[in-house]
């Protein structure tokens, strides 16, 4: 899986140096493609819980690699043409993360795992089909919900 996800990085990095495009929109797209690789990677890492009670845990290490994520991408400039965009992509990402973590510590104080990942799906979707319509309005596929 890891592999895959490397081959993925190397494709995505390729091709976001491709086509049209100012040479600081593809800094952008490259800078952008590493980060996330890198995240993918760890991310493929983290084993999805046996039960639902270990739910919270499963959240706890995700937030952690989506969070040193968001930091790293906020640190990149987009040019002024793809700035809206790149502010879109990251305020989707700020409120999953934020929505992580309000569940993250839900399931901390007791809360029933099975109602609460519902909850957290129904929650989550539209957050990430926003952020996924930036990216690919980025041209940074490897920054597309996996």
């Amino acid at each position: 899986m890891i592999s895959r996800a490397i081959l993925a990085g190397a494709v995505a990095l390729a091709l976001s140096g491709c086509g049209s495009g100012s040479p600081s929109m593809t800094r952008l797209r490259a800078q952008a493609t590493r980060v996330c690789t890198r995240s993918l990677v760890q991310g493929a890492q983290i084993a999805p819980p046996a039960t639902p009670a270990r739910t919270g845990q499963f959240l706890h290490r995700g937030i952690a690699v989506l969070g040193p994520e968001l930091a790293a991408l906020g640190k990149l400039h987009a040019p002024s043409e793809q700035a809206g965009a790149y502010s879109a992509a990251l305020a989707s990402l700020t409120h999953a993360l934020a929505i992580l973590t309000s569940t993250a510590h839900d399931l901390d104080r007791g809360a029933d795992p099975l109602t609460t990942i519902k909850t957290l799906q129904h929650r989550l979707g539209p957050v990430e089909a926003n952020a996924n319509a930036a990216w690919r309005t980025l041209g940074v596929p490897a920054c597309v919900t996996r």
